[in-house]
């Protein structure tokens, strides 16, 4: 047992390391509680109108994440058992490491931002009727270039084990491959999940883009700030379908220690996401996947400059109190894929350089009414949390 708590306390002073350095390049963190427009985004959203309607009740949202840490924020009965994919250590093959306890704090912050009740300074759940189903992987471990196999089996234990959506709020590496995740997916969408993915947190720089969010029927989600401008460090293009606040938001401290007020970034833009969806379809049971995500797409708070969507806010910011509140929005038919009806090329203008993200203006979405961490970027970028390029990229086509 001395060598497993040796080897765990190593993986946590890894991830302390980095995210000391993020507190340095992104300024001072401060307590939750001093920071009284941190749940602001659900006051815009008029979430406590909507629960009157629908709260997430009869809606199980999987969380593929690092694992979620006990008494951090909601009642007990709102995260389920779970299962964990992690793997043990060569000299302990019979240890497991347990779906409630998390090294890092990321996947806490995830289902805090979906079933929160608000306690201990954490968040207040979008969904705070639905559950939870917490499916442990590496995130946040050295051990995360086993991420890409144990999500895949999450997203099938997921598609087998009651869960309607599937919150993906990690990255991929360039080194990750996809031939898993793919068919995992697949499998999943064959049993009616929707699957929401961060599209990462790299817009700054090569804006590495996540690859699971480009696959078909997957919701690629970006982060903009409460006021709806895009976050800089969003990555952008495409693949991005619906944008959700990611600043100015409860998230776990350092060594998953209490609640801090900073960016969430795209990783809890998309679990505000998919506590949308899960209020959509709390409120509509009968509805497909599908139905859905093209209701969500439809009331979204479209770019300012009057174009139907941006490579920086997708279709625009998710806005589920449009569909529960002013009755808005077609589900249409529920079998076919809102997004998949082909869409005009783009072409890069003249002389642009697509890898230049950074220089490019960010886009802006109107009514921004749903608003990682400040660790979360930089802890992504060496423990696989909030990236995005992969060795394989599959692009999904979208509606015009």
């Amino acid at each position: 047992m001395q060598d497993t708590i040796r080897r765990n306390g190593s993986w946590l002073r890894a991830a302390g390391i980095v995210v000391a350095a993020v507190a340095v390049s992104a300024g001072t963190t401060l307590p939750a509680a001093a920071d009284t427009d941190s749940w602001s985004y659900l006051t815009k959203m008029q979430a406590h109108e909507m629960w009157k309607i629908a709260d997430g009740s009869g809606v199980t949202v999987a969380v593929i994440d690092s694992g979620v840490k006990d008494g951090s924020g909601w009642k007990i009965d709102s995260v389920l058992p779970g299962v964990s994919y992690i793997e043990p250590p060569f000299e302990r093959p019979d240890y497991v490491y347990p779906p409630h306890d998390d090294f890092v704090g990321h996947g806490t912050t995830m289902t805090a931002a979906i079933v929160g009740d608000g306690s201990s300074g954490g968040p207040k759940g979008l969904a705070p009727g639905a559950k939870v189903l917490p499916i442990r992987t590496s995130v946040g471990t050295p051990m995360a270039f086993a991420v890409a196999s144990e999500a895949a089996k999450g997203i099938r234990y997921a598609a087998d084990n009651g869960a309607k959506i599937i919150n993906l709020s990690l990255g991929w590496t360039p080194d990750w491959p996809m031939d898993k995740v793919k068919p995992a997916v697949e499998y999943a969408q064959s049993k009616g999940l929707l699957i929401f993915a961060a599209m990462g947190n790299e817009g700054e720089g090569k804006n590495w883009t996540n690859a699971i969010a480009g696959l078909p029927g997957v919701i690629g989600v970006g982060a903009v700030d409460p006021t709806g401008k895009a976050m800089p460090f969003s990555s952008h293009g495409p693949d991005t379908d619906l944008t959700s606040v990611g600043s100015k938001v409860e998230i776990r401290c350092a060594e998953n220690k209490g609640w801090c007020t900073g960016n969430g970034g795209t990783s809890f833009a998309t679990s505000l996401a998919s506590a949308s969806a899960a209020l959509v379809w709390s409120a509509h049971p009968d509805w497909t996947a599908n139905q859905v995500a093209r209701v969500l797409i439809q009331t979204a708070g479209a770019p300012t400059d009057g174009s139907k969507r941006s490579d920086w806010v997708g279709y625009g910011v998710a806005r589920p109190r449009k569909v529960l509140l002013d009755h808005e929005g077609d589900p249409g038919a529920p079998d076919v894929d809102p997004l998949a009806a082909p869409a005009a090329p783009k072409t890069p203008a003249p002389g642009t350089d697509p890898t230049a993200a950074a220089a490019a203006p960010r886009a802006e979405a109107a009514d921004a009414e749903s608003g990682l961490s400040w660790q979360w970027p930089a802890l992504g970028a060496v423990a696989a949390v909030g990236l995005g390029l992969a060795a394989t990229v599959i692009v999904k086509r979208r509606r015009s």
